[in-house]
């Protein structure tokens, strides 16, 4: 069941914005405290247009939804996800561990897209810290959308924007508290959960291989948060735009400039105590552990959640340049450049470059990430999308058909 909407293009061009800010963190370690914004900001965005695309056909015939909402999303998630799995299990040494019968539950976790649903151990190595590690959040993401289709899509219930404010102002206030009960007890719960998952280690061991971290930042179970939010900003919006309130009450240029101070603040702040203060060290309770801590998951939602809204609005300059065509294209080809872009490195080393500090190799780089980027969507991404949404929606329709014959 599609239902037509208007299409919001500088959500599209936030997409390229959200994908350079990881790809950008990711291409030296003094820049890698930047990917704590761009992730953030993909899950929740990832929450406001699911909302907003499939929110209306879900509440007119929740059964065809659920069925035309599972193959948009498997089409348009799975295929370059496997393509590039498939490259990484032949060409690279992920291969070999995954074929020995002990971790045929990982395999399986892989090829379903659900490894960080379960806390896993390969090789002394959490998956997310492993090769085809940037996928991390694939698997994430279909769990939100498997919630969306059981009960989120009922947000859309919220119908006065009062109502729907509060809610999102509360959820976020509840957010950061059960993120702050979980800072004040982890001395309590990390080892209690430890005794249980002994192929982890404790955070102050080793945060990069240890449960808090995969608890934290990799499983869905704490970043679905940042999707809610997404969502409640969604409906806002939906109500906003249905009350028909003009532009010059709402002042989206004011609302982004909030977001921007908000990260303005929040960004050096995380990064000073993240050097300074030891957040990891047990009985540390103090507020910039806690911020530091939050980096994780909902530290930057709200900010972005307003930013999202005032794009969402328009009629803004950022909003605008956001809608350009380039950036349009860039927010398309976003998916192929976010889980394509830790090969560029690769290749570069490879063909002999090697001046990662020099302008000219981040020029380079970025010019073999989006022109890998260009390739993947136009080859992989865009074909493998139109073939299994052909395939799979004649035989929903076929299904559907033969379910209403044998009706009495």
């Amino acid at each position: 069941m599609t239902i037509a909407r208007d299409n919001l293009d500088a959500l599209t061009g936030l997409r390229f914005v959200a994908a350079f800010t990881i790809a950008f963190g990711h291409a030296s370690a003094a820049w890698l405290p930047v990917t704590a914004i761009g992730m953030p900001l993909f899950f929740t965005l990832s929450g406001f247009i699911i909302h907003y695309v499939y929110s209306d056909a879900f509440a007119a015939q929740r059964r065809r939804a659920a069925g035309e909402f599972a193959i948009a999303r498997f089409s348009r998630i799975y295929p370059l996800y496997a393509f590039l799995l498939a490259y990484q299990l032949f060409f690279t040494p992920m291969g070999p561990p995954l074929a020995h019968l002990s971790q045929l539950p990982l395999l399986l976790a892989y090829l379903s897209a659900s490894w960080t649903w379960f806390p896993y151990m390969i090789d002394g190595n959490m998956p997310g810290d492993w090769f085809y590690a940037i996928s991390w959040s694939v698997p994430t993401e279909i769990f939100f959308y498997i919630c969306y289709a059981l009960f989120l899509y009922r947000i859309a219930g919220l119908r006065s924007i009062r109502v729907c404010l509060i809610s999102l102002i509360g959820f976020c206030v509840l957010a950061y508290l059960y993120f702050y009960t979980l800072f004040l007890t982890r001395d309590a719960w990390e080892p209690a959960l430890l005794s249980h998952f002994p192929q982890y280690v404790a955070r102050t061991t080793d945060f990069n291989q240890s449960l808090y971290r995969w608890f934290l930042y990799h499983s869905p179970y704490s970043r679905i948060l940042e999707f809610i939010a997404g969502v409640l900003t969604c409906q806002l919006f939906r109500l906003v735009r249905r009350e028909g309130i003009a532009l010059q009450r709402l002042h989206p240029g004011a609302i982004a400039v909030v977001g921007l101070i908000v990260l303005a603040f929040l960004f050096p702040a995380f990064g000073y105590l993240g050097e300074a203060n030891p957040w990891l060290a047990t009985g540390n309770h103090s507020l910039g552990a806690f911020l530091v801590t939050l980096h994780m998951n909902f530290l930057f939602a709200p900010a972005c959640c307003l930013l999202i809204f005032s794009l969402a609005l328009g009629g803004t300059a950022l909003a605008r340049v956001l809608s350009s065509r380039p950036c349009r294209y860039l927010g398309d080809i976003s998916y192929s450049t976010y889980l394509s872009h830790p090969l560029a490195p690769r290749i570069l080393m490879h063909a002999g470059v090697t001046l990662s500090s020099s302008l000219a190799y981040v020029v380079v780089l970025f010019a073999l990430i989006y022109a890998m980027s260009t390739v993947l969507y136009a080859v992989v991404e865009l074909p493998a999308k139109r073939w299994l949404r052909r395939m799979l929606d004649a035989r929903l329709q076929t299904s559907a058909a033969l379910s209403r014959g044998a009706a009495p």
